[in-house]
């Protein structure tokens, strides 16, 4: 039976393509993230075949998950991406990645991140603001170079998504206006270190329907058409970024790709524009390919329920304490024993440091294994070491042997770099 992407029960355990979960955890311990690439990779490829009809590049949102295999492998496979920090950038180029298929996105970039960004030879920024283009353009200028920009479009659309993940509308800190871009545009020869290659806008994430991606498009081909004639060459790159969303448990959906791709094509009709569009999934590339292998450490009862203790906590995966997100729990061994209802928590002290109410289970023990499912986006990059615990190690799957990706930090690593003072 299949649970998630790549991984599914084989003889009533739960393997990683074709390895058992179990012997990775003997080896590497919990919680553990673990990552099945080869899914990774399906996804990317189901992605690229969605917009084959437009001149197209992909580019993965770093942000999602920065393990450097799986960079490594969506590199290979031409993937570009797109990275918000001089870090993620880092990574993306440590990972082998072609810098010209890597954009650049960030309300806050500093210079230390645009200069990073043009000595890399990045081939696009996402600008925010007028003073970040006069930034790009002063950077650039120091380095004798015009750095190509995309104008991050704010085109206040509304998304029926959680509000903390929200960035399309007017009230958001993200991107600018259509009136600040027709100021911008027709400010543009007075900075000479950048060029406007054209638009680009993210409506947030998990989102549902197409249909705010084809809202989306319609105010960026007007904002296109208004400022192309103040500029000295056309605009030919559009940005519709990420957030297409994903099934995280039997009661939600996901987004498929091609509806995307078919909105799209039917807003921009039969024009004839050269343009390249680019898409940033992050969450739909690798959400449902990663779980986080987690063991009971105790089972409390209480007066009205049983509280399921793990050594996962929300310093671990934050996103049901910060978004109420939900995540679908299997044990590892599939067991004949008696569902129970738990309330599953972490050990964290925060009473937020809960994963799910009213969880059914089969029947657990102290040791048993449980794996929380798609956890392959915003679990480990979100991570902390609150409560000085330290972040779990990572482990993938290729191409039917399992690596380490990433060693667990241990205490002295935690705390390398700080400095007690000498008393």
């Amino acid at each position: 039976m299949t649970v998630a992407d790549g991984f599914t029960y084989i003889d009533r355990e739960l393997h990683c393509g074709d390895v058992r979960v179990t012997d990775i955890v003997r080896e590497t311990g919990t919680p553990l993230y673990l990552y099945n690439l080869d899914a990774v990779l399906d996804r990317y490829e189901q992605h690229r075949a969605a917009f084959a009809s437009f001149s197209h590049r992909t580019c993965f949102a770093v942000k999602a998950n920065t393990a450097l295999p799986l960079l490594q492998v969506l590199a290979a496979a031409g993937c570009g991406f797109d990275v918000n920090s001089r870090g993620e950038l880092f990574r993306a180029m440590k990972a082998g990645a072609d810098p010209r298929r890597i954009t650049m996105t960030g309300v806050g970039k500093s210079r230390a991140d645009i200069a990073a960004a043009l000595d890399a030879g990045v081939a696009l920024l996402n600008v925010e603001s007028a003073s970040e283009c006069r930034l790009v353009s002063d950077v650039a200028e120091e380095r004798g170079a015009v750095a190509d920009v995309l104008l991050r479009l704010n085109p206040d659309v509304e998304t029926d998504t959680h509000p903390y993940i929200s960035t399309g509308e007017a009230a958001h800190k993200f991107g600018l206006s259509p009136g600040d871009i027709r100021s911008l545009a027709a400010q543009a020869a007075w900075l000479p270190g950048l060029r406007i290659a054209g638009l680009s806008m993210h409506l947030g994430s998990q989102i549902l329907s197409p249909l705010p991606y084809a809202h989306g498009l319609h105010v960026m081909l007007k904002v296109l058409d208004d400022i192309t004639p103040l500029l000295d060459r056309a605009p030919d790159i559009i940005d519709i970024g990420g957030g297409f969303g994903v099934r995280y448990d039997v009661c939600h959906g996901e987004l498929d790709p091609i509806k995307v791709a078919a909105v799209m094509a039917d807003v921009l009709g039969d024009r004839d524009d050269p343009w390249t569009l680019i898409t940033e999934p992050g969450r739909s590339l690798v959400a449902n390919a990663g779980v986080l292998v987690t063991a009971v450490e105790h089972v409390k009862p209480s007066e009205d329920r049983t509280f399921l203790i793990l050594d996962a906590g929300m310093n671990d995966l934050l996103r049901p304490a910060l978004y109420q997100a939900s995540h679908s729990i299997v044990p590892v061994r599939e067991s004949e024993a008696d569902v129970q209802l738990y309330d599953i928590v972490g050990p964290v002290c925060e009473s937020s440091d809960t994963f799910a109410v009213n969880y059914a289970l089969p029947s657990q023990e102290r040791g048993d294994l449980v794996a929380l499912l798609s956890a392959g986006a915003y679990g480990a990059s979100m991570a902390s070491t609150y409560n000085s615990r330290p972040l779990a190690a990572e482990a993938v799957v290729y191409k039917g042997e399992w690596h380490l990706a990433r060693e667990r930090q241990s205490l002295e690593d935690m705390i390398r770099g700080e400095f007690p003072l000498s008393l």
